[in-house]
């Protein structure tokens, strides 16, 4: 099970999703310290860290890290390719994904994400599927 997705840049969390509860007081010690220890790490080596109880996921795409917390029993290659698939999906939505749309498209960040996991399990990796009812959304707000 995903406990949770962060992506940073520069060391800041830009975005961030919880598939279970932490307490907001507790979040921002937990992404400091998660995020600070994948940067730490050989960007050529593995991309898989042990954090108490969670395994750290990440793959970098750019400037940016992608971080998912997960359990131990989690298969470590399924998240790792889930995250270039969210990337897969981001890049295709947005047409050229980039660090602006962290900031200023949060909400279709989050909308593709539970389009994909539910409660911390990856419920829907084809993209045309996530896809098509946010797309869906867009054009009945356009009217």
């Amino acid at each position: 099970m995903m406990h949770y997705l962060l992506i940073a840049k520069d060391g800041k969390v830009q975005f961030s999703h919880y598939f279970t509860h932490v307490t907001p007081s507790a979040r921002p010690a937990l992404e400091a310290r998660v995020v600070s220890k994948c940067q730490s790490a050989d960007k050529e080596g593995c991309h898989f860290l042990e954090d108490g109880e969670h395994t750290l996921v990440f793959r970098w795409f750019g400037p940016c890290i992608f971080l998912v917390g997960a359990d131990h029993q989690e298969n470590e290659l399924m998240v790792y390719e889930f995250l270039g698939l969210y990337v897969g999906a981001l890049q295709r939505y947005f047409g050229k994904f980039s660090e602006r749309h962290l900031l200023l498209s949060t909400d279709h960040l989050h909308m593709v994400l539970e389009e994909m996991v539910v409660d911390g399990e990856l419920v829907e990796s084809s993209i045309k599927n996530v896809l098509a009812p946010i797309q869906m959304l867009d054009a009945a707000s356009s009217r």
